[in-house]
C-alpha cells in the first residue's frame, strides 16, 4: 500500500508501507556522508536492493542476520528507511537470536554469495526461503556442531537457481555413478568418469587415480553426512563450481575461517 504525505516544501514525498509479513536482512552496509550508511537489503519479493539509513541515538546501526520489518520513505531507485522494528516472530524454535563463533563467520560467507552472485532488484523466493531456513539452522547449532552440511545445501540451491543444478547419481554421459570408480568435476558438464576405457573396473588400491569416489559423491547424494568423505567431497565440488561465477575476487569471508 503507499500514501502520500506533503511537507512543508509542498513537495510530495512517496511513503512505502511494506508487507506487514515481509522481513528484511541485511547483508552490508558502508558509511555515507557523516551519520547514515547505504545498506544492502535481502528480502522475499525485492530480492537485493539498497536503501540509506540514518545513524542516531534513537537509530542504532542495523545489524545483519537480524530480521526486520522496514518502512520506506523516497524516490527514485535509492529508498530511505523510514521506520524499522525487529521481527523474531519466525525465529521462535531457534536457541537465540546471535551468531557466534565459526557459526557467525558462516553468516558472513552466506551474505557474501549473496552478494557476489544475484542481481540487484531481482526477487528471489526460493533462496530467500533457503538463507532463512539456513540462517535458523545456524543459530540453533550448538558450538561444536557441524555446520558444513547447511553450508553445502545453501550453496547447491544457490548453483541450482543460477541455472547449475548437477545430477550426483550420473556422469556426463548419464551412465549410474559407480562407487568404485572415480570422476573428475567440471562446473559445465559434472561429472566425468577418469579412465573412461575402464569403467566399470575396479581400480587397484596401490595406482588410485586422482578424483572423486564415486562411493563419497553417492554419499552426498543421499545426504549421508556421516560418511568419512562426504562433506569433504562435497566442499571441494561447491569451490569448483562457484570459482567461474566468482571469478578472481577472492570471498573476504573465506579468510575468517583460517582462525579454525
Amino acid at each position: 500500500m503507499q500514501s502520500d504525505l506533503n511537507k512543508g516544501n509542498g513537495n510530495n514525498i512517496e511513503i512505502i508501507m511494506s508487507d506487514a509479513k515481509q522481513v528484511y536482512y541485511v547483508l552490508h552496509r558502508k558509511p555515507y556522508r557523516e551519520s547514515s550508511q547505504i545498506l544492502d537489503l535481502f528480502c522475499e519479493k525485492q530480492g537485493r536492493f539498497s536503501a540509506l539509513y540514518r545513524v542516531n541515538k534513537k537509530n542504532p546501526p542495523l545489524q545483519p542476520f537480524t530480521p526486520y520489518q522496514i518502512q520506506f520513505s523516497g524516490r527514485g531507485n535509492l529508498k530511505y528507511c523510514q521506520y524499522v522494528e525487529t521481527n523474531y516472530s519466525s525465529f521462535t524454535e531457534s536457541k537465540g537470536h546471535s551468531l557466534k563463533g565459526k557459526n557467525l563467520y558462516c553468516g558472513f560467507y552466506l551474505n557474501e554469495l549473496v552478494m557476489r552472485l544475484t542481481w540487484q532488484d531481482e526477487p528471489q523466493p526460493e533462496l530467500f526461503k533457503v538463507y532463512e531456513q539456513t540462517l535458523h539452522g545456524l543459530l540453533a547449532l550448538d558450538s561444536d556442531q557441524q555446520s558444513e552440511p547447511l553450508l553445502r545445501r545453501f550453496e547447491f540451491h544457490l548453483l541450482a537457481i543460477l541455472g547449475y543444478q548437477y545430477n550426483w547419481q550420473q556422469d556426463s554421459n548419464c551412465r549410474d555413478i559407480q562407487p568404485q570408480q572415480y570422476y573428475n568435476f567440471d562446473p559445465h558438464s559434472g561429472f566425468n568418469v577418469i579412465n573412461a576405457e575402464a569403467y566399470g573396473m575396479t581400480q587397484p588400491a596401490h595406482n588410485k587415480p586422482l578424483g572423486f569416489s564415486g562411493e563419497a559423491i553417492l554419499a552426498v547424494a543421499k545426504n549421508d553426512w556421516g560418511h568419512a568423505l562426504s562433506w569433504q567431497v562435497a566442499k571441494q565440488i561447491a569451490r569448483l563450481a562457484l570459482q567461474p561465477l566468482l571469478g578472481d575476487k577472492p570471498l573476504s569471508s573465506r579468510a575468517l575461517f583460517q582462525k579454525f
